[in-house]
């Protein structure tokens, strides 16, 4: 009779440990990729020029103040930025008096900071650089 060892359960149980990492390993990846986004974020918040230029110029620094950051399950992540005009800023459709108690609503140049940031920062950066590193241990 032919005596056969392997190590297959070792490379089994190495493999199963590697695949109960990866989902932390993505959290991991989308939280670094969430704080580098809204640090792009407030940097896109930190123009010194003219009124519907781009950075957006700052008067109060309450709409980088006014920002969250959440992490609801591994793979999503989400910045809000919650001052009542981010909405205007981001869109450009702002709200302006039209006498006599109306108002109109006037296209100015949009300025989607929060998008912009998410396109500059790249996701697969952060979330594939974590993944790669669980799976080369």
């Amino acid at each position: 009779m032919i005596d056969v060892q392997t190590n297959a359960g070792d490379v089994a149980a190495k493999f199963s440990a590697k695949a109960e990492a990866i989902p932390d390993a993505v959290g991991k990846g989308v939280r670094s990729w969430l704080l580098a986004t809204e640090a792009q974020a407030v940097r896109n918040l930190t123009g010194g020029g003219a009124a519907w230029t781009y950075p957006v110029p700052v008067r109060t620094g309450n709409l980088r103040g006014a920002r969250t950051v959440q992490q609801p399950s591994p793979g999503i992540g989400i910045i809000q930025f919650t001052a009542a005009y981010a909405w205007a800023i981001h869109t450009g459709k702002v709200t302006q008096w039209a006498g006599r108690g109306k108002t109109r609503q006037v296209q100015k140049t949009a300025r989607p900071f929060a998008q912009d940031a998410g396109d500059k920062v790249p996701p697969d950066k952060y979330v594939i650089g974590a993944v790669a590193e669980v799976l080369r241990t």
